[in-house]
This record gives C-alpha cells, structure tokens and sequence, in this order.
C-alpha cells in the first residue's frame, strides 16, 4: 500500500504569489467549493492506477477572476506526472475578448499564442474569484481511485462570489417565510468560504451550504458533513492509491461511494474526518467532528467516547443541536 504523507508542495515563485493573494494555502476536495472543472482537469485526471498521465490545460494550482460567464484572469500551474514537481506557471488576462498569456518556466518567459475568449459580461454585474490546489502539487502525486473517479482525494479551495443581481430574489424567498434558506444562505448577493482536506483531515469555513461530497448512489440519503448520524466508515487501509477489495473491508470502493451519503458543509466553521472514501486517513480515525454556525451546534463522533444518552445526542453519539436547516 502506498506511504501516504503529508504534502510536500514544492512551487516556484510566482505560485506562491498566487497563494498569498488566495489566503490560504491548499489543503481538500470535501471541503466545499473545489471543483475539478474549474482547474481545467476531468475527475479521473489524477487518478493513482495512471501516475504518468496528464492533461493539457489541467493545473495543480489555479487563481482565477471571472464574470458570469467570461474569465478575466488566469494564473495556473500546470499538471505534472507522478514524481514530478510542480515547474511551471501560466498566466493569462483578457479583458478584450482576446486571452493573452505567457508561460513561466525554467526557460524563462514564454508567450504564448493569443487565444479567444468570450465576450465581456459587466452587465451581468458578477465577481468570483476562485482558488484551488489539489495534492498534484506533492510531486506529481496522482491519489484519486478510477473506481470513483470525482477528483483527487486531496485538494482544497478558497472562493467569493459578488452577484448582487439576485439580491431581490434572495429577499423576496426571505420575506416569504423560507426559514431554511435563510439559516442555509444568510448573506444576500455575495458569498465566499474556505477549507480543504489532507489525510483525512477536512475543515470548512463558509457563509452558505455547498455540497462537500456527492455520494454515487441514485437515491443517496444527504447529512451535513459533522453529523455523523447513520454512516458506516470505510476501513481506514481504504484510500485512492490502495482501492482493492482487501483494502475497503471485502467490498469495492465503488460499493462504499454508492452506499454513502451525500454531505453538505453549512455556514459557520466545521471540522470533520473526509466523508469521500478516496480519503487517507492518518488517525486517528474518525476524528471527531465539530460544527458552530447558523445550523446549530455539533461536536464528538468518531473516536470519541459517546455522550451520554439525551434528547440533543444523536445516533453516532454527537451532541447536536439544530436550528432548522
């Protein structure tokens, strides 16, 4: 079975740049606004059973400021193979139609042809700034499972988003009653958030619900990721890079992602074990999880002795206290 260790990200300069304007550095793909599309890459990019693979326009690494529809800004580093460190980065800016971009290398600068955009898009008056990283970044490392194929298991993103078009929208379905949404989506025409997982690991810090992981089964039950309430966790010999039979507890991974639950992380800060099976648990495992937001109060699970039986203890022995989500 693979070592799995801590990441080891090595970058060059002008990454570190791109991180520092981000806030935070990368850390996980359960933790709520990562998104493999959005680093150009497909959800098998990094899958371990193929180390040597990689994808044109897929980056480890990526900062990007869009509109609605139109990028403005991208500063990227690109994919490597497994064993490779992260060696270059591309930047491009088009506030014309017209991308113009350049590559940053060992060689120097290099730039690159023009490429087409889309058309400008300020009338649609939105903002998003993104920023995400995945564990490609540790030398190439390739540790998602071809079984699932929803991403690396390691990643992590720091987003905002400015849309005040659809504050109406958010006060008309407020001043109707919808408490729900207003718990779950409390700020109007703007959000933003930030977490990432790392061997198993995951922390979230967000102002609306965002779906942290999508379990595979058709009619997957959903749960907030900190209520651990009804799930069964895989064995923690059960990971990306070691996804046989043997090492999931004698089912296949695939099982374990479609008898799953789909988990969200809410507003305020959670810290939970990677509910995606892809996860590499270092222990101990699970760890115990702790919710503070406007969804209520969550804390122990996993590891940690029960609490005693109580109207506010749920089946997995967490104190929980709801507030209507």
């Amino acid at each position: 079975m693979k070592l799995r260790n801590r990441p080891r990200i090595v970058v060059i300069p002008a990454l570190l740049a791109a991180v520092a304007a981000a806030g935070l550095p990368a850390a996980a793909v359960s933790s709520g606004g990562y998104d493999p599309a959005r680093q150009g890459c497909s959800t098998s990019a990094d899958d371990s059973a193929h180390p040597k693979y990689t994808e044109k326009g897929c980056y480890a690494a990526t900062l990007q400021i869009t509109g609605a529809k139109h990028r403005y800004v991208l500063v990227g580093v690109p994919q490597t193979p497994n064993g490779t460190s992260a060696n270059a980065v591309v930047v491009c800016l088009d506030f014309t139609g017209t991308a113009k971009c350049a590559r940053v290398d060992h060689d120097g600068f290099t730039p690159l042809p023009d490429q087409k955009g889309t058309a400008l898009d300020l009338q649609r008056a939105q903002l998003h700034a993104y920023f995400g990283a995945d564990d490609n970044l540790d030398s190439g490392e390739h540790d998602g499972s071809e079984q699932i194929s929803n991403g690396p298991s390691d990643g992590g993103a720091v987003v905002a988003n400015l849309t005040p078009l659809s504050a109406m929208d958010w006060l008309t379905t407020v001043l109707g009653g919808d408490r729900s949404f207003l718990l779950t989506h409390p700020l109007p025409g703007a959000d933003a958030g930030a977490g990432g997982c790392a061997d198993g690991l995951c922390f979230s810090v967000q102002t609306q619900r965002r779906v942290a992981y999508r379990a595979g089964g058709k009619h997957a039950k959903t749960r907030d990721v900190s209520n651990y309430d009804g799930h069964t966790w895989d064995p923690p010999s059960c990971a990306g890079p070691s996804d046989t039979v043997k090492d999931c507890g004698g089912h296949s991974m695939a099982w374990w992602h479609r008898h799953n639950q789909t988990t969200y992380v809410e507003p305020g800060l959670q810290i939970y074990e990677d509910p995606d099976p892809q996860g590499s648990p270092e222990g101990p495992y699970p760890i115990p999880a702790l919710y503070v937001g406007t969804c209520g109060f969550v804390a122990g699970g996993g590891v940690a002795p029960a609490f005693p039986a109580s109207p506010i203890t749920n089946g997995a022995g967490q104190l929980v206290v709801k507030t209507g989500c």
